[in-house]
């Protein structure tokens, strides 16, 4: 049983120290190559963005995706009509840290 928690307890901890040697929080990249702090930037926007959509009841926010580069939303789905789609941009435009949106949207269900 000791044997087992010891093993286990080296395997976790090897990773951590994996993280560390590859400057992990330190200037390191992401899988994309962008640092950490900009994926990270980039993933507060997003999820600040999806808290935008799901609280405007005219829009289903299941039905947009969101993704976010160097502060750039771009969104794809599908919305009911256009007046929809233009407010959606809008709020996105609004929300802070956005410094410019691509908008995909398709009109239409």
């Amino acid at each position: 049983m000791r044997v087992g928690i010891v093993v286990l307890a080296m395997m976790l901890l090897g990773g951590c120290a994996a993280g560390t040697m590859a400057g992990a929080g330190q200037g390191g990249q992401s899988a994309d190559g962008r640092s950490y702090e900009a994926a990270r930037a980039d993933n507060m926007i997003a999820a600040a963005v999806n808290r935008v959509l799901v609280h405007d009841r005219d829009v289903s926010a299941s039905d947009i995706n969101v993704s976010v580069r160097d502060g750039v939303v771009t969104l794809t789905g599908e919305v009911t009509d256009a007046a929809t789609a233009a407010r959606v941009v809008q709020a996105v435009r609004d929300t802070e840290g956005v410094r410019g949106v691509i908008n995909q949207l398709r009109v239409g269900r």
